[in-house]
């Protein structure tokens, strides 16, 4: 969710508009706002419930495109990092306390821990292995993308599986959605169809599974739950069911408009407004549950 540096030049083709990415960072921490009002503040048999729910599905792709944006640009990928897994942990008290958990509960996992993720992923294709080449002596190697990529390919892997077996705010869906950006970051109808295909495989379809005592139990659509469920256990099958997340690639149409600059946020220290936002909108809506109910 940053750019940081401003030294490379963007080589993609963009519409000449004024709406940079402080702009649509603060057109994604609004919707976000307004997709937690209706998460945390209003009953689901509320009329204005489902309209919030579904305008805060663009929030999220949004981050995701930042993210992809910010591996781009940024100077310093491990800082990059580190902000992110510094504010997942802040943000934890406050994500618990409005999900009605104790502060310190381990149940919930906020969305800072899959950006993340996928960064991390990001990372380990890239970086990562670039540094172990270049310590190693390999120079000639460290300068061969596609060697870099296979080399850091179990890592990413890894990664994509963190989220899942953590069960973060989108897990492994969110890992991949910024995978997509980034990969495709040069043809962005390509990225935003994928992204949509993504979509409607992870939240249209699920695996459902004989329970106990005659019951029924649905699993994500993912690698992992194909395997190890839709392929393996006697009955299983796919079961179709229709979300609010396919809004979700709407977003293109405000990322279509961004202009590939920063904005015009100055100072070291002007980029963690757009971070602390996050726990400190998750505390204050935690505050208003106390009065209200």
């Amino acid at each position: 969710m940053t750019h940081e540096a401003l030294a490379k030049s963007d080589d993609v083709k963009r519409f000449d508009t004024k709406f940079n990415a402080d702009m649509l960072k603060a057109l994604a921490m609004a919707i976000m706002l307004i997709d937690h009002i209706g998460a945390f503040l209003i009953d689901r048999s509320d009329p204005l419930y489902s309209p919030l729910r579904s305008i805060g599905r663009l929030a999220f792709p949004i981050f995701c495109f930042l993210i992809a944006e910010g591996a781009y640009y940024t100077r310093s990928m491990p800082k990059y990092l580190a902000r992110l897994a510094a504010f997942a942990l802040i943000s934890t008290p406050p994500y618990n306390l409005v999900h009605g958990s104790a502060w310190n509960s381990p149940d919930n996992v906020n969305v800072f821990f899959t950006l993340f993720l996928g960064l991390a992923a990001i990372y380990s294709m890239t970086e990562l292995p670039k540094t172990l080449l270049l310590r190693l002596g390999k120079c000639r190697l460290s300068e061969n993308r596609g060697i870099c990529a296979a080399l850091g390919l179990p890592l990413c892997a890894l990664c994509y599986m963190t989220a899942y077996w953590l069960d973060t705010d989108y897990g492994e869906y969110g890992v991949a959605a910024i995978l997509i950006f980034w990969m495709l970051r040069k043809n962005q109808a390509a990225a935003w169809l994928s992204f949509t295909a993504l979509t409607f495989v992870f939240f249209e379809f699920f695996i459902a599974t004989p329970g106990p005592a005659g019951g029924v139990e649905y699993s994500r659509m993912n690698l992992y739950n194909v395997l190890t469920k839709l392929l393996s256990e006697p009955g299983a099958s796919l079961y179709f069911f229709n979300q609010t997340q396919m809004y979700a690639p709407l977003a293109f149409i405000p990322c279509l408009f961004y202009n590939g600059k920063r904005g015009n946020c100055k100072g070291e220290y002007a980029k963690y407004l757009f971070y602390a936002f996050y726990p400190a909108h998750l505390f204050c809506l935690w505050i208003v549950q106390l009065i209200i109910r």
